[in-house]
């Protein structure tokens, strides 16, 4: 069973704040050029012939080299970088005009200075145009007054060819200043780097876990850093923008991504870029440990002094931890405690559920791993069969949450068996799946039968097989492939469709028995 969230894309026509009415950069909007990729020619890269030209220079920054170096150096110069080592794997930046939210977003990429970053994901939302999934720029360079910033372009065919959610869609970059504004930071604080410009379309749970993977995958390259541009509360006074920023920015710096979703869908908060922050959060979950730090929250108020109408502006960063301590050597005998705890907790959840039709109290009493979002299956047997399976493939809950939510339902709400009864609870041994992000592949062959757990889609049609029962079945290849399908609800032969999309994941499998 899959949960699917839809997220609200609240404010998607925007009117972020703009100014500097001189200086200006002629621009007609213009994004595309119809000739093809920048060339190769004799070991030095020429310019390339496609160019996404500045539309709000003059506007939303200063239209000139001088005057834009100036600009941001002078908001640089007033942060100070963060102290230590670890890894920066994702910044949050504002994309307001300079006057209003410059000073916030250097508190973000000032974090960058000196750092030996080769490429950067830039995300943002469509403020101009509306379309369904994510759109990367494929080809070419981004223009400010600084320069020319390339392409990544291997990397954007790669994400195109890998997942059925992103494309290209010219008109969500042709005026979208999102991604723009940030690029004269980033020019200022790298030297030598590439960039992947991605505007998300949908805010839906699937297309935020459908950017996530790409970005695991991405991220796995330690000179990569994502940068998601977004803006929080608009037009409300000041109090109530506080307040509304303030419920989301904590969820985020504690990467809790159910507690974001529901607070973005009850408009208990306000962000323009709801589907590239889960994504953010459902990434760095996965990458654990990590840890999420605010490094400057203001608002427009602030810069001029009207607080009746505002808007938000936030700088976050999320890097991953320092290395174990001696404690954590023993990394054997920790998870062996680790999978014991969670066995405990899933039967003892299980058995007060079934006798007093509720959840029992749990506090992970500050226990790391427990707090770590992952993805996780419970499975009841009893005598050896089947008695109820259900999990969430997405790394949607803490582990100790999703362990907890995962065992109530293999037992009450698997809808192949009745509900567990209280005299059943000596007959089952439970079993646990601590899973990986799932990660779409082109060929089967890529498929190791005992390592690998499958998911297949097409459409709304959606299965998955824990790497297990492939092992438990004696199955080879393309048996385990023909039930997946099977438990898709598709013909056994559908795996060999195009427009069937095949996943994997591993697991790590422990339990009673």
């Amino acid at each position: 069973m899959k949960t699917v969230w839809l997220i609200l894309g609240l404010c998607l026509i925007c009117s972020c704040e703009q100014k500097f009415p001189s200086g200006t950069i002629e621009s007609t909007g213009t994004s595309i050029a119809p000739d093809t990729k920048s060339t190769e020619k004799e070991g030095k890269r020429m310019e390339p012939k496609v160019i996404r030209i500045p539309v709000v220079a003059g506007m939303f920054y200063p239209g000139t080299e001088m005057s834009l170096k100036e600009e941001v150096d002078g908001f640089l110069a007033n942060v100070e970088p963060e102290t230590g080592t670890e890894r920066i794997l994702a910044l949050l930046a504002p994309h307001a005009g300079y006057a209003y939210s410059g000073q916030v977003a250097a508190y973000s990429f000032k974090q960058l200075k000196g750092r030996n970053i080769k490429r950067v994901i830039l995300v943002g939302p469509s403020h101009h145009t509306t379309f369904e999934g994510i759109s990367v720029h494929p080809e070419g360079a981004y223009e400010t007054p600084l320069g020319l910033v390339p392409i990544d372009e291997d990397l954007a065919e790669k994400w195109m060819e890998s997942s059925p959610e992103v494309h290209f869609y010219p008109p969500a970059h042709s005026k979208e200043h999102a991604l723009e504004v940030e690029l004269p930071f980033l020019q200022r604080v790298l030297t030598d780097f590439t960039i992947l410009p991605v505007i998300v379309g949908s805010h839906s749970y699937d297309t935020a876990a459908a950017l996530s993977r790409l970005l695991i995958e991405a991220l796995s390259d330690e000179h990569t850093v994502l940068v998601v541009s977004a803006d929080l509360s608009h037009y409300h006074p000041y109090g109530e923008a506080v307040r509304l920023d303030r419920a989301g920015l904590e969820a985020i710096e504690n990467l809790d991504t159910r507690t974001f979703a529901d607070r973005v869908m009850k408009r208990e908060t306000e962000i323009d870029a709801p589907g590239a922050i889960m994504a953010m959060l459902l990434t760095a979950n996965s990458m654990s440990p990590v840890q999420a730090k605010l490094l400057k929250y203001a608002n427009s108020g602030d810069v001029t002094g009207d607080h009746s109408r505002v808007v938000g502006y936030a700088a976050l960063m999320i890097t991953k931890t320092q290395a174990q301590t001696e404690g954590e050597k023993d990394e054997s005998k920790a998870d062996e405690n680790l999978q014991k705890d969670l066995l405990n907790l899933a039967r003892h959840t299980i058995e007060t559920y079934i006798k007093e039709g509720q959840m029992p109290p749990f506090k992970p009493a500050g226990r790391e791993k427990l707090l770590e979002h992952r993805g996780a299956f419970v499975t009841i047997h009893k005598h050896g069969q089947l008695r109820g399976c259900i999990g969430y493939i997405e790394p949607i809950f803490p582990l100790y949450k999703a362990i907890m939510q995962a065992a109530v339902s293999a037992a009450t709400k698997d809808y192949r068996f009745s509900p567990l009864s209280p005299d059943e609870l000596s007959e089952i041994d439970l079993e646990i799946s601590v899973l990986t992000p799932p990660k779409q592949i082109s060929d089967v062959s890529e498929i190791k039968v005992g390592r690998d757990g499958l998911i297949m889609k097409k459409g709304h049609y959606s299965g998955l097989l824990l790497p297990q029962v492939a092992t438990e079945y004696n199955w080879d290849r393309e048996t385990f492939l023909e039930h997946t399908c099977l438990k898709a609800g598709l013909p056994k032969d559908s795996w060999k469709d195009k427009g069937v999309d095949i996943y994997t994941f591993t697991a790590q499998v422990f339990g009673e028995k």
